[in-house]
């Protein structure tokens, strides 16, 4: 993934949060993919998680960025451990249910959405998704 793949996707990703609605409808298209995803969000405090997604989403591109045991890196091994076998047990096949539900919000959300743009979610978003499974 390049630095300019990395950029493109922060670009999409502010364009979408500033859009009314997005986090919502990501997180409907999430629940609605699966029983188990509908289970492990039952007692969710939405307002609270949304906050935490997007806060999440520029940390993974600033991560996908930057070398390991920078700066960049610090918080990954945090929210890694909290979706690990060991807390969250959030399994690896969870990961591309949630890849199918952010894309297809995007693609809803940002009115600049291009293939390009598609691509530079799909190779960030995959690039954290294989560092949360590698630590699951």
């Amino acid at each position: 993934m390049s630095p300019e793949e990395v950029e493109a996707f922060r670009a999409s990703l502010q364009r979408c949060l500033m859009r009314p609605g997005f986090l919502d409808a990501f997180y409907k298209a999430f629940i609605a993919s699966s029983a188990e995803v509908r289970e492990k969000f039952k007692n969710t405090d939405f307002k609270r998680q949304n906050l935490a997604l997007a806060d999440s989403l520029y940390v993974l591109a600033n991560a996908a960025v930057s070398e390991e045991g920078s700066v960049g890196r610090g918080s990954l091994p945090h929210v890694a451990a909290r979706h690990s076998r060991k807390d969250r047990d959030i399994g690896p096949g969870l990961y591309d249910l949630w890849k199918d539900a952010i894309l297809a919000t995007v693609r809803v959300y940002d009115p600049a959405f291009t293939p390009a743009i598609e691509e530079a979610w799909r190779a960030t978003i995959g690039w954290g998704i294989e560092y949360m499974r590698s630590r699951y």
